[in-house]
């Protein structure tokens, strides 16, 4: 079994926190709650709010959510899917350079 490269899954574990804090929540309407879903490219933190606010996770963290749900199995998948990626341009990356 290979071993995980130490700086491309710290790479890929920033990658995946600044995405989610940019790319913005899916927002879905539960009854009387409002559930924002953040996560690229699977959903793996929902935020729930009463009132309507802001698509951006930064504002539902810290503006009267009523609750948060993380999901670890959708975080870890994320960091499997964006580690191949880094690996795969890495190898394209030095591809090229021999070349």
């Amino acid at each position: 079994m290979r071993r995980i490269q130490t700086y491309e899954f710290k790479l890929s574990v920033f990658l995946l926190i600044v995405v989610t804090f940019i790319v913005p929540a899916n927002i879905r309407q539960n009854g009387t709650l409002i559930v924002y879903n953040f996560g690229f490219p699977c959903n793996y933190w929902s935020i729930y709010q009463g009132s309507e606010g802001s698509y951006i996770l930064f504002d539902n963290l810290f503006n009267g959510n009523r609750g948060m749900d993380i999901n670890i199995l959708s975080l870890f998948f994320n960091i499997v899917i964006i580690y191949a990626l880094v690996i795969l341009l890495k190898k394209i990356y030095i591809k090229f350079i021999s070349n």
